[in-house]
């Protein structure tokens, strides 16, 4: 009965190597991006944006990507995105070197009802100083495969601040929540 365990326990010692194996090549980030935006008075001010961005590093193609992400205020309800993902950039495949991304204060003005209407009533400012939460994963299948792989879940914190002195420039800190 020894050796039946050891034969079963060096099984799943393979099948896990063999799942890390062919684990996708999608590597999900979170970057800080130099943008503009417009403002009350027909302005325009220096305005960095988060991208969410999703990057296929393997070999080979992949299908069934499906982006999940879920933002929240701190404080705050936290706000599944996926839906709004799918909707504003589907994704059927991604090939080699590919990278499909997002805007995540694009997402915040769409999904996160709270925050959405102060950004009615008072514009950008609505967004500053306060810390979101950002949570993505995705699942996907190498075209050989049926069954769905997922990536590592990755967490963030970021939050839009004036600059220093105050400008008509708004900065983004991003840090990386870790488990």
């Amino acid at each position: 009965m020894h050796g039946r365990e050891e034969t079963m326990n060096s099984d799943k010692t393979t099948q896990a190597v063999t799942v890390k194996e062919e684990e996708p090549g999608l590597v999900i980030s979170l970057q800080a991006v130099l943008s503009n935006i417009n403002v009350s008075g027909n302005k325009v001010i220096s305005f960095t944006r988060a991208i969410l961005a999703m990057c296929n590093t393997g070999h080979a193609a992949l299908a069934g990507v499906v982006m999940h992400a879920a933002l929240s205020q701190e404080g705050g309800i936290e706000y599944d995105v996926t839906d709004a993902l799918s909707r504003s950039r589907p994704v059927e495949s991604i090939l080699p070197g590919e990278t499909v991304t997002w805007d995540v204060y694009n997402l915040i003005l769409t999904e996160h009802a709270g925050v959405a209407s102060k950004v009615h009533l008072w514009g950008h400012k609505a967004v500053l100083n306060w810390w979101f939460n950002l949570t993505a994963w995705a699942e996907c299948r190498p075209l050989d495969f049926m069954i769905p792989l997922n990536t590592p879940t990755s967490r963030w914190r970021l939050r839009w601040s004036p600059a220093a002195p105050p400008v008509d420039e708004i900065n983004l800190s991003i840090e990386i929540v870790k488990d």
